[in-house]
């Protein structure tokens, strides 16, 4: 709930003080968050009044209304501060219909939020177990998780509710679903004065079995003879993409690795190329989706060996179609433009 506050009139100068302090009651909104709601200044009639007169000064922004109004019908001014906390300022007057009137100044403090980060530590996120943990940048109240499948249907849910957390205190979540592949798991944090943030995890991915291109030594150049192992993997990255990306970002990753023969510098270096080479590749073929490449050079072998051990199984590229980098490969990557 957002943060209110009922003032009533002991302060209002009134002709007919016991008929016209019964006529308005007076409420201030006094918290607000970018994107969902200001803070605010609202007048209750209790009678009608023949004239209404409000006008509220903060943060820069001056606010008026000025005219009748009917009970029952409230009238709001919204506060569009900017972030931050603000000193607010002005005056209320009003004349009722019997011919009492008054006026009294208005003085009150409101608070804009930024919008609320929610954050879900990666490591944090074990789907075999159900869990996760989130951690909000203002005191919390609540956090809900929905579960997606494919076809954006929501298959399962969880929460933490109707606790008090402090500001960046990881508050663990578990959820049950259905069993089926899970696409996506959207996460809504609430902090205490009922304002939220949302953030979506995507945490599949699909690395596409295809048969490696075969380089050169030393060189990065795909020769022609090994497009057809290329254009095989984009059919079956394309097929990935049209099943997920309805309900998921898709992102193609290709990571080079080498064997360990030369140094490990140089064949960092290669890996890279080579990766980039592809990456190159099937955006010039145009696939839709955004290509990352990077090079792991020795790290990771598909089979462990010595150094200066020629393993052919271990001159490889990896295609991972993904929402998000793959977690168990942690170095940057480079987008091909």
């Amino acid at each position: 709930m957002l943060r209110r506050a009922l003032l009533t009139l002991p302060a209002l100068a009134l002709s007919s003080t016991a008929v016209a302090q019964d006529a308005i009651k007076m409420e201030i909104v006094r918290v607000g968050q970018t994107g969902q709601a200001t803070p605010a200044f609202v007048v209750h009639p209790q009678a009608k009044l023949d004239e209404l007169t409000v006008e509220v000064r903060c943060g820069g922004v001056s606010e008026k209304r000025s005219g009748t109004a009917a009970p029952g019908t409230p009238v709001r001014l919204e506060l569009a501060v900017p972030e931050g906390a603000h000193s607010c300022s002005g005056r209320l007057s009003i004349r009722s219909s019997d011919g009492s009137e008054g006026e009294m100044p208005l003085n009150f403090k409101v608070q804009m939020h930024a919008p609320l980060k929610v954050q879900v530590p990666r490591d944090s996120v074990d789907l075999s177990g159900k869990t996760l943990s989130v951690v909000l940048d203002r005191n919390a109240k609540g956090v809900t998780v929905e579960v997606v499948g494919e076809g954006g249907a929501v298959i399962g849910h969880g929460n933490a509710g109707g606790g008090s957390w402090p500001a960046g205190q990881p508050i663990g979540v578990s959820w049950t679903d259905s069993g089926d592949e899970i696409l996506q798991i959207r996460v809504v944090g609430t902090d205490v004065d009922g304002f939220w943030g949302q953030v979506d995890l995507s945490p599949w991915a699909y690395e596409v079995p295809h048969e490696d291109v075969v380089f050169e030594s030393g060189k990065s150049i795909i020769r022609a003879g090994e497009e057809p192992k290329l254009e095989a993997a984009l059919a079956e990255v394309r097929k990935i993409a049209e099943k997920y990306g309805s309900i998921a970002k898709i992102n193609l990753y290709v990571a080079g690795h080498t064997d360990t023969v030369g140094s490990s510098q140089t064949n960092q270096s290669l890996s890279r190329d080579r990766a980039r080479a592809i990456a190159k590749w099937y955006v010039s073929h145009g696939f839709e989706h955004p290509v990352y490449y990077q090079g792991f050079g020795e790290d990771g072998l598909a089979v462990a060996t010595p150094d200066e051990t020629d393993e052919a199984a271990n001159r490889r590229a990896a295609y991972i179609v993904a929402a998000e980098p793959p977690p168990n490969l942690s170095q940057s990557w480079t987008r091909m433009k």
